[in-house]
């Protein structure tokens, strides 16, 4: 069978893009039966898999991304002969008799339409999704709540998708090379002892409430806070962080690469991700595979993720969100049996495990 892959989210460096190449780089990996043929949009990343003997790099030109998915897509797989058109990323082409699977990462437009500020993209989405539910052959849902989001909102057949969760790349462990940690941390000047919140410039991510939490919290006890995302340097002005002080406790380190992150987490006294509705959350993942207990909202995927290994917090309520950070901040023995829980726990989301459960679906196909 030769699988048809659109890779135009191969270069994100946010979740989804996170996804696709842990996923690129297994499938064919364990897979020796199958032909993979991987579509790009940018030539630069032709060869970028060459070392698989099943896997052949193309680049396809187009305007557009609906151009590329509905009408460049549809003629190169045709060329290429391919059996199944396989998107890590929300759409498949409608004009094609190809057999054809994509990867829905939340329904959030539906469930939060309140966190998408351009309305013209929300019903954009809203209005072409349900098609794109009908003309997939198969559906892969990221978490449960996803999948049950699609069955419930855009009645998608139970039988039509599958929840295959999303994992945790090997570099995420606890670290326990001390010159590595000392080099993180003269790196980025971090304080002894801290909160991390790995997030983004993005409403979802709660800041709003993330810091009213804070806030209380430091009022209560000595405590700093390390963030690091994409843009999230525009919070200081945006909640007047030097108003009050807070900014002397807070300390914004940019877009961090991954190969630091596991340092960050393992020094962390925990992971602070109170977002309104994560539909997986891969940081939380990421946490807890490097032993530091997450401090996770109640709404969302974010529960099915963590279960019994982070403290669950109303997200909506800072208070509340305050003891709950109290509670892991200042009590070791708390700290160290959540910590151990998430060890345990951290070890079901693998890449592996998500490239098999996938290749189980596009096997399927045949």
């Amino acid at each position: 069978m030769r699988i048809g892959v659109m890779l135009r989210a191969i270069d994100e460096k946010q979740g989804i893009g996170i996804y696709t190449q842990n996923l690129m780089e297994r499938l064919p990996a364990m897979d020796p039966v199958n032909e993979y043929v991987l579509y790009y949009r940018k030539p630069e990343y032709v060869g970028r898999y060459a070392r698989f003997p099943n896997v052949t790099e193309s680049y396809v030109a187009a305007g557009g991304k609906m151009a590329w998915d509905q009408i460049k897509i549809p003629a190169v797989a045709r060329r290429d002969g391919i059996d199944v058109i396989f998107h890590p990323k929300f759409t498949v082409p409608f004009f094609t008799k190809k057999k054809t699977v994509m990867t829905i990462h939340g329904a959030s437009w539906y469930v939060r339409p309140d966190l998408y500020p351009n309305k013209l993209d929300l019903a954009y989405v809203r209005a072409t999704m349900p098609f794109y539910c009908r003309k997939s052959d198969f559906i892969i849902a990221n978490s449960d709540l996803t999948r049950n989001d699609f069955i419930r909102i855009l009645r998608v057949p139970p039988e039509k998708i599958r929840t295959v969760r999303l994992g945790t790349s090997e570099r995420f462990r606890v670290v326990n090379d001390q010159a590595e940690l000392d080099a993180v941390r003269a790196k980025y000047k971090l304080p002894e002892k801290y909160i991390l919140s790995v997030i983004k410039y993005d409403r979802r991510k709660n800041f709003e409430n993330l810091i009213a939490a804070f806030r209380l919290l430091r009022k209560r006890i000595p405590c700093k806070l390390v963030i690091t995302g994409i843009g999230c340097e525009k919070y200081i002005e945006e909640y007047n962080l030097a108003g009050d002080g807070a900014i002397d406790d807070v300390q914004f380190l940019g877009w961090v690469d991954q190969s630091e992150l596991p340092a960050l987490y393992t020094m962390a006294t925990c992971h602070f991700f109170p977002s309104v509705y994560e539909e997986f959350g891969i940081p939380a993942c990421e946490a807890m595979a490097c032993g530091c207990p997450p401090v996770v909202s109640s709404t969302g995927a974010l529960p099915e993720i963590v279960g019994s290994a982070g403290v669950i917090v109303d997200p909506f309520n800072p208070p509340v969100m305050a003891d709950g950070l109290e509670r892991v901040y200042t009590q070791t023995s708390v700290r160290d049996e959540l910590s151990r829980r998430s060890l345990a726990r951290a070890a079901d989301f693998t890449w592996d495990r998500c490239a098999r459960e996938t290749l189980e679906v596009l096997n399927g196909m045949a």
